[in-house]
């Protein structure tokens, strides 16, 4: 374990492109090298609760759903490949995406999270227009289960 002074050092946070992904479809594990943005939360789901002598609204959650955005460059026909087949009368595309963060420079270590039962919103087709650029892609998507599969270690007090 590291120690920390007063005040954090610039170089001990993260820097948001330091990372692998890896998505698990079919038991393929596919580098997403492609990928521009990866971002993933759980939000809450809440009911508001109404209390005599009580002059705030108080909430309560009832449940979660785990949400998320992908977007890359379009490199390859994986989506198209792995994701129409639903259309065709098939199953839904469900997958993992496997996230591993680790910053060299930073004395945190490393952390993995495992997405579990992903599934995308929309499937990438097409994405023309006649300004200069590249081609790219994007889509949110839900997931079902998550998983801290490697915990950063942190910077503690000595």
């Amino acid at each position: 374990m590291h120690t920390i002074s007063q005040f954090l050092e610039a170089r001990d946070t993260i820097s948001s492109k330091e990372a692998m992904v890896f998505a698990t479809i079919n038991g393929q594990n596919i580098p997403m090298i492609e990928l521009e943005e990866l971002s993933a939360k759980w939000e809450k789901n809440k009911e508001e609760v109404q209390v005599i002598g009580s002059r705030t609204t108080k909430n309560k959650t009832t449940s979660m759903k785990g949400t998320g955005t992908l977007s890359g460059y379009l490199i390859n026909s994986n989506w198209m490949k792995y994701g129409t087949d639903f259309v065709k009368g098939g199953a839904d595309l469900y997958f993992s995406i496997s996230a591993t963060i680790e910053d060299n420079t930073s004395r945190v270590g490393k952390q993995t999270i495992l997405l579990q039962d992903v599934n995308l919103d929309d499937i990438p087709l097409l994405n023309l227009n006649s300004d200069d650029g590249v081609l790219d892609w994007e889509s949110d998507f839900t997931f079902e289960g998550s998983e801290l599969v490697t915990p950063f270690n942190g910077l503690n007090e000595a």
